[in-house]
């Protein structure tokens, strides 16, 4: 799945009674949260600008169950929206951006390695304060570096699994839609992997509850109990987006300034903790099967 947004958005508002308008190239996607449902996660995606005359603009939808747009919302304060954006969700095929990709032999090692570095970064060239930008840049690489290795790994264990790759595909309700001829067997006889493959590299890796389900679905490990602080965890990942895409600020452009030296390096050791036990139940998973 992927978000189209069309068109533009003309505001009224409703002090002065000026129409502004808003291109839809302005808008800025990104995944924001996700729950846990019945029928596997349920996904938000939101845009927000902050216009210097009518405030903080927000454009949201919602993925559940995996594939169905359930319901999308235009949250423009009290200001009149006399035409909104062409805007939701639709299965587009992508550009293949992992074809050059090579899975590496040690996601853990890597991470880890990751885990080392940022950390002498922040001890030798932190700053106290909660804003500072290279405690932010070093926040953000924790959390990526969390993404790739529950990424790689997820990818690496599915696609050597036979057994796991059907779990999957009977499981995710996106790949069970999936029908293939015996002329498309016969012509690809990769087709399953492929199929698989091209779904995992499409996922958002910081989406921790459907990241949970994949792995659970695939390799019968959930993952999400095994935080030490699941809460917190969470936070740190809405914070990043904070991070990348407001540039240190709130939705409500607030200046976060939470970013300490102790709070970044706390977080890198909740990560690295909550890494070391998913690596753990995969190495058990692998010596049991």
């Amino acid at each position: 799945m992927q978000i189209y947004c069309k068109g533009m958005a003309r505001i009224r508002d409703r002090t002065t009674g000026l129409i502004y308008e808003i291109e839809s190239h302005e808008l800025d996607w990104d995944t924001v949260g996700g729950d846990e449902r019945q029928m596997g996660p349920e996904l938000h995606y939101e845009a927000s600008i902050e216009h210097p005359e009518l405030g903080m603009l927000t454009w949201s939808l919602w993925e559940y169950p995996q594939g169905v747009e359930n319901c999308h919302q235009t949250n423009i304060s009290n200001h009149e929206l006399i035409e909104d954006f062409d805007y939701g969700l639709e299965h587009v095929p992508e550009p293949d951006l992992w074809a050059d990709y090579t899975l590496p032999k040690n996601p853990f090692a890597i991470f880890m390695d990751s885990y080392h570095h940022t950390g002498d970064l922040l001890a030798d060239f932190g700053g106290n304060d909660g804003d500072h930008l290279l405690n932010r840049m070093i926040f953000s690489q924790q959390i990526t570096a969390l993404e790739s290795y529950l990424g790689d790994t997820l990818r690496k264990a599915v696609l050597a699994d036979k057994a796991a790759m059907t779990r999957l595909m009977t499981k995710d309700q996106e790949l069970s839609k999936e029908r293939f001829s015996l002329a498309d067997i016969a012509k690809t006889p990769d087709i399953v992997e492929n199929k698989i493959r091209d779904y995992l590299r499409s996922i958002l890796y910081h989406n921790l509850p459907q990241v949970n389900f994949l792995y659970s679905a695939a390799l019968q490990v959930g993952i999400l109990v095994l935080a030490q602080d699941k809460a917190g965890l969470l936070k740190a990942i809405l914070l990043r987006h904070d991070c990348v895409h407001r540039n240190g600020f709130d939705k409500d452009g607030e200046k976060l300034t939470i970013f300490t030296k102790d709070y970044v390096q706390g977080i890198a050791d909740l990560i690295k903790n909550f890494v070391e036990a998913v690596e753990k139940q995969l190495r058990t998973r692998v010596g049991e099967a």
